[in-house]
């Protein structure tokens, strides 16, 4: 195989030593490994459409990998006849159209980056998932990525007008664009969204943005428990107030983030991280009186900190952020779950899951987006994890009419489970999708469902 690439890559464009390929070995799932045979990193589209040329001819799967930070297995290789392809070299951005707020990327654009080339024009790409300063643009868009500030400006398809797409024909395919709006016949780029890679290369993106805020300001809350902060965030939602991102952070990952963090208030079992945009500086204080005031008639609430200082703005966020580092840190099995439930019945699903875990001698951490539902459950042990945990999760999930996957995707991982929630008419047709689009199914083979 390796041969018969140099013929069509130049040598620095293909990685066959066993070291380097040891980086592409697992995703930050850390519940598979395996060493693919090749990566090749193509530096533009026509070797891209040499090396589809090459996998159609000699049916070997094509695995796009962007920068690894998956956690459903989803960019990884899992086929011996296969290829990893790097788009990592693709990392471009190409323009920051003031004039039609859009901004047009290469897929292999870190996120952060992006975010940060929007500023210098004051403007404002609002997507943050958790891994924003590593993970790239096509990333978040082949697995559907989110992020706390979905509750007020929504997800990366969000923010998708359009992008260039090579099939696995070989043939390019220009989907939407500049316009903002479009009632056009099927929204064919809607597909590629959460596609996981199955159904083609994503080239060149076109990404809405919008004016920078002037103000935000950061709240850390803190409670005694978990029903408190929930219904906090139910009063706050209406009473007129929509925060940029809520988070919440449950008692056994405060625990650990304790150890590690100067975090305000020591002896709080759960707390709520809330930003806020305002546009004139004497709304800050108004802002603040009403929030108290909100909080002030829940049983359970302790204390409110509005943040100051920039450093213990950034101190809290990665904090946050660093919820998962500090679980590897202290259990040697994680079980991962980014399910998705409507937003009432979080409490519910939370106290399920919980109670289950303690019958079964385990910790289950439940933190994430209180404004939109999303709970990231962690599973953790020193021990092996009995997959029938894992499945007890998803039962609850589809109990209170939730789903499998809210921002991450459903990959390798989450394959046997999406059965459940999904009829089989649903994924007959999505298997149906697969094959128009990539007849020669060669693009990202068994991930998601098994065709």
């Amino acid at each position: 195989m390796i041969n018969h690439l140099l013929k069509i890559l130049p040598q620095h464009s293909i990685i066959s030593d066993s070291d380097l390929l040891e980086t592409y070995s697992e995703d930050k799932s850390t519940v598979y490994k395996k060493k693919p045979s090749v990566v090749v990193r193509p530096k533009n589209i026509r070797e891209i459409k040499n090396v589809l040329k090459f996998a159609r001819e000699n049916n070997i799967q094509i695995i796009c990998w962007g920068q690894g930070t998956s956690v459903t297995g989803t960019c990884l290789s899992f086929h011996n006849n296969s290829i990893v392809l790097s788009l990592e070299r693709l990392n471009r951005i190409l323009e920051i159209d003031t004039k039609n707020l859009i901004a047009v990327v290469e897929p292999g654009v870190v996120v952060s980056k992006l975010k940060q080339e929007a500023e210098k024009h004051n403007l404002f790409y609002p997507p943050d998932p958790a891994s924003f300063e590593s993970s790239t643009v096509g990333g978040n868009i082949a697995t559907g990525a989110g992020g706390p500030s979905a509750v007020k400006y929504g997800v990366t398809k969000d923010y998708v007008t359009g992008m260039e797409v090579i099939l696995s024909s070989g043939e390019t395919i220009t989907l939407g664009g500049k316009t903002v709006k479009n009632s056009s016949g099927y929204n064919l780029k809607e597909l590629f969204v959460s596609s996981e890679g199955t159904l083609g290369i994503i080239t060149k993106i076109f990404l809405k943005l919008l004016p920078k805020p002037t103000y935000t300001l950061t709240i850390y809350i803190t409670f005694q428990n978990i029903l408190s902060l929930l219904q906090s965030v139910n009063l706050i939602l209406t009473n007129s107030l929509l925060p940029k991102t809520i988070e919440y952070i449950d008692d056994i990952a405060l625990f650990y983030l304790k150890q590690k963090f100067s975090l305000p208030d020591k002896n709080s079992s759960s707390s709520l991280i809330i930003e806020i945009e305002y546009d004139h500086v004497n709304q800050k204080d108004f802002i603040v009186e009403k929030i108290y005031n909100i909080l002030s008639v829940i049983k359970g609430f302790r204390e409110m900190f509005p943040l100051e200082s920039p450093l213990k703005e950034r101190e809290i966020w990665s904090a946050r952020r660093s919820i998962g580092e500090v679980f590897r840190e202290n259990f040697n099995k994680i079980s991962k779950a980014d399910i998705v439930v409507p937003r009432g019945y979080i409490y519910e699903t939370i106290k399920e899951i919980k109670e289950y875990a303690d019958k079964n001698k385990l910790k289950a951490s439940c933190f994430g987006h209180a404004g939109d539902g999303n709970i990231h459950v962690n599973l953790l042990s020193q021990n092996e994890i009995n997959k029938k945990h894992v499945k007890n999760i998803y039962k609850t999930v589809k109990k209170y009419n939730g789903m499998p996957s809210g921002e991450h995707g459903i990959g390798i991982y989450k394959k046997e489970f999406l059965k459940d929630f999904l009829s089989e008419k649903e994924i007959d047709l999505m298997k149906k999708i697969k094959k128009i689009f990539d007849p020669y199914c060669i693009l990202n083979k068994g991930k998601i469902f098994d065709i």
